[in-house]
């Protein structure tokens, strides 16, 4: 359903889709893009986890694991580390860890994570980001 308000300028009626006011022209104060529905970074390990389940991403075939401190070579991963933190990895081939975040900020953490698992998708073919 279609958000519809008054148009400040003129009071006529508004959809939220309209990005100024059929009526008068006027600038809509509470125009909504269809583009931030469709799409909406997730913030949480829970929402990152939903948001690659509903695109079917093949986490295993990329090797990305969320939620999980995955020790193998090759590999990228997030997982909750204690009570209030959370750690970002690479595993490199050589079986090292370089560690790409460290700290309590999870939106941050998933969205390091996050970056470059659409760099991968977007490399592989999985997913298409611009088109």
């Amino acid at each position: 359903m279609i958000s519809m308000s008054k148009c400040v300028f003129c009071g006529e009626s508004v959809s939220a889709r309209d990005r100024s006011c059929p009526h008068c022209g006027g600038a809509n104060e509470n125009y909504v893009s269809a583009y931030s529905h469709a799409f909406s970074l997730p913030k949480t390990l829970e929402e990152l986890k939903e948001y690659c389940t509903g695109r079917k991403i093949p986490l295993e075939q990329l090797r990305f694991f969320i939620g999980e401190d995955y020790r193998a070579p090759r590999a990228y991963g997030i997982f909750k580390a204690g009570e209030n933190r959370f750690v970002v990895y690479k595993n490199k081939s050589d079986g090292s860890r370089s560690v790409r975040y460290d700290g309590p900020d999870e939106a941050f953490a998933v969205s390091e994570l996050f970056a470059k698992l659409l760099e991968m998708c977007q490399r592989s073919g999985i997913l298409k980001i611009n088109g």
